[in-house]
């Protein structure tokens, strides 16, 4: 298993918990906004990522990989 695949699980559970959904129906390669959040929503998930990640992730950085594989691939590459 890749560092990605090991933060995909994580990554998936925050939007879980910051949209109001269970964590399988997040979709892996589908954008932020399209699954439901909106730009508060946005700004605490970046606040919970940036928890989960010893580097300094900027807020811009979520619209640059705005789906869980985007972040995840992005955090692994050491954001």
């Amino acid at each position: 298993m890749s560092d990605e695949d090991e933060l995909i699980g994580p990554i998936r559970e925050l939007w879980a918990e910051t949209l109001g959904a269970d964590a399988e129906e997040i979709p892996l390669d589908v954008g932020f906004f399209d699954a439901g959040g909106n730009s508060l929503l946005l700004l605490l998930l970046w606040e919970q990522l940036n928890e989960l990640t010893p580097g300094e992730l900027r807020a811009t950085d979520l619209f640059e990989h705005p789906t869980v594989r985007g972040q995840a691939a992005f955090l692994r590459s050491g954001a």
